[in-house]
């Protein structure tokens, strides 16, 4: 097996495994992957996608890719074809990236969450990379007649739509509804205003967690005050199929009922609009999430690896 620069291949030589790869995203958690597969190989002929390639027999049968961001790199995908080798080359992509990163000089954090990382012993190979790993949940909900009607409204809180004026005011609500949240551990963009709009703004424009539907995403405000206190975000990953990017609500009210409001206004919502199914994803020591998902009826379908690298501390020399 050779393992080579992915700038160093034309995107058709991709093509098989990343049908695959749709595939396989449109099987097990039903998201549509072609806008995703297309910019890749968009940026692949373009030789401006950084990663590496496995190639065994002349065929490529496994890829990774990652991305700069300032001081960080983030590892965007790793997928390996199915075969007897599928392991081991997922391995060597997985760690050719790491180790290519933490020598990048500038990089002092890389962050990566990989759903499609399914032959890798994950705890193993985190911990002789160093890195930290955490248990992530994808969970689904389909939306079938008999699921809970639209929770009532919480006491002194009104909902409403979207609002792309309130972007500065919604960064900062994440900043402090993950103060000290292991979430803030797995992405560093909630620990920060500019990264948490940098977030918001990633959300919004990239269809990396598919397209952002405004007209199915909410805030929560304070009646007495209108100061916002609650949001969830969704996008559209599939035909019919909603995805939930964001639910955050502000510290002293959670467990209020108002995440559970809002969650419950994108489902009715949904179901006006013919949709038949919503998906999110939630780290899986968030119990209290989980419990409400779970009583709104969400069903974990997988479980998947993030993990995080931050580069020991700089020491000044004498």
């Amino acid at each position: 097996m050779e393992i080579l620069d992915l700038r160093h291949l034309p995107s058709v030589d991709l093509e098989a495994l990343l049908e695959e790869e749709k595939i396989l995203w449109q099987k097990d958690l039903q998201w549509d992957y072609s806008s995703s597969a297309s910019l890749i190989k968009r940026y692949v002929d373009a030789r401006a996608l950084p990663g590496y390639a496995a190639v065994e027999g002349g065929r490529v049968v496994g890829y990774c890719f990652y991305v700069y961001e300032n001081c960080k790199g983030l590892i965007g995908d790793v997928f390996v074809s199915d075969s007897p080798s599928a392991g081991a080359a997922e391995s060597q992509l997985l760690t050719h990236a790491i180790e290519t990163l933490q020598a990048t000089p500038g990089i002092r954090r890389i962050e990566a969450q990989l759903m499609n990382l399914r032959h890798q012993a994950p705890d193993d190979f985190f911990l002789r990379q160093n890195l930290q790993s955490f248990l992530r949940r994808f969970m689904f909900l389909p939306l079938q007649d008999g699921q809970p009607a639209i929770p009532p409204p919480v006491a002194d809180i009104r909902l409403g739509p979207w609002d792309a004026r309130r972007i500065t005011d919604g960064a900062q609500l994440i900043t402090r509804a993950y103060r000290g949240h292991e979430d803030s551990a797995i992405s560093d963009q909630y620990r920060s205003l500019a990264g948490a709009i940098r977030f918001l703004d990633n959300i919004i424009h990239y269809p990396g967690c598919g397209d952002f539907d405004a007209a199915n995403s909410f805030l929560a405000f304070r009646k007495d005050t209108s100061e916002l206190c609650g949001m969830a975000l969704s996008s559209l990953v599939s035909d019919r199929v909603s995805h939930i990017t964001q639910v955050c609500v502000e510290p002293g009210l959670q467990g209020a009922g108002v995440g559970r409001a809002l969650i419950g206004q994108i489902i009715h919502k949904l179901r006006e609009r013919g949709f038949t199914a919503v998906t999110l994803t939630v780290t899986s020591s968030n119990s209290r999430a989980i419990r409400l998902y779970e009583q709104l009826r969400f069903s974990t379908l997988k479980e998947f690896q993030a993990f995080a690298w931050d580069a020991p501390p700089r020491t000044d020399s004498l």
